[in-house]
């Protein structure tokens, strides 16, 4: 299958980088410096499981130029959501699976608005990555891809999907709960992101402050509230156990919201926060944590004026 990825940066370029090593027709769309650098090198990936270069490859500055393609994975950051849906009616038809690997929970709405047709599917993953340099992927820990059909059916292209991503050693899980998982994962995202980019700090350093454990978890409790107002069955006996292996496995982690507010790029703090308080307004239930969040963030966002 003819396979565009969207976004060469740690979750692309790493997934990408499997499945053309596998053999597969994967176009990469990319742009500036990091364009310039997998046109000239190719991508390294520096991986715990053995280091590999795709090289030579198939990029393009446009996602126009891809043409018509079978599956588009989707991996920029969720501000750019609307542009790239805009443009996909030049890539995408009824027939091309569109899966979104991004954080956040509206997404795939705002890909369907955009595309009509069948709906895109939605996917997560389990990965230490970073795009260390232009071309240039480190993965350190993890690895696992989890998608499905929102509406929870094991439909023939998931299946499809499923076989694809398994036959380029890709860990792979079809769930038939993937909204559960979206919500799950942005439990932890809306909660850690927000509070060590306010306070500059790593995972571990945040929670070993009693302060700061306790509004970790008051923010994970009001996302999992919010879930539930919305009629999605996120559990809140998995606050404590994912708190616990926070403080044990990404101790010394500084998220991506850290990252970009340390070297003033923008932050995805509308796609996680803002997505909190949109979900609540729509089930009349307050936010007041993740309202105050997001307007700090909003606040310290010096990348989004430009």
């Amino acid at each position: 299958m003819k396979i565009l990825v969207i976004g060469a940066g740690a979750v692309g370029g790493y997934f990408g980088a499997k499945l053309a090593a596998a053999g597969e027709d994967v176009i990469f769309a990319a742009r500036g410096v990091n364009l310039a650098a997998l046109r000239q090198h190719g991508l390294r990936v520096e991986s715990i499981d053995g280091d590999f270069r795709v090289v030579p490859m198939h990029t393009v500055g446009a996602v126009a130029e891809a043409g018509r393609c079978d599956v588009v994975l989707v991996c920029v950051k969720s501000y750019d959501t609307a542009v790239v849906a805009a443009q996909l009616r030049r890539v995408a038809d009824a027939r091309t699976i569109v899966l979104s690997l991004q954080n956040g929970v509206e997404n795939e709405a705002i890909l369907q608005r955009e595309l009509g047709g069948p709906p895109p599917m939605a996917g997560l993953t389990h990965i230490g990555a970073e795009l260390v340099a232009p071309g240039v992927v480190r993965h350190v820990s993890g690895g696992r891809f989890l998608f499905g059909e929102l509406d929870g059916a094991a439909s023939e292209r998931a299946r499809r999907l499923e076989v694809l991503l398994r036959g380029a050693g890709i860990a792979t899980h079809l769930s038939r709960h993937v909204e559960v998982l979206l919500w799950d994962k942005l439990m932890w995202n809306a909660a850690f992101n927000a509070v060590t980019a306010i306070a500059r700090a790593t995972v571990g350093e945040v929670l070993r402050k009693p302060d700061g454990r306790a509004l970790i978890d008051a923010a994970m409790r009001e996302v999992t509230a919010v879930a539930r107002a919305n009629g999605v069955a996120l559990d809140p006996a998995r606050i404590e156990p994912e708190i616990e292996r926070s403080l044990a496995e990404l101790t010394d982690l500084r998220t991506s919201m850290l990252q970009d507010l340390e070297r003033g790029k923008r932050l995805e703090h509308d796609a996680l926060n803002g997505a909190v308080v949109r979900a609540a307004a729509r089930a009349s239930v307050d936010s007041p944590i993740h309202r105050t969040l997001h307007a700090l963030l909003a606040c310290l966002d010096a990348g989004a004026a430009r």
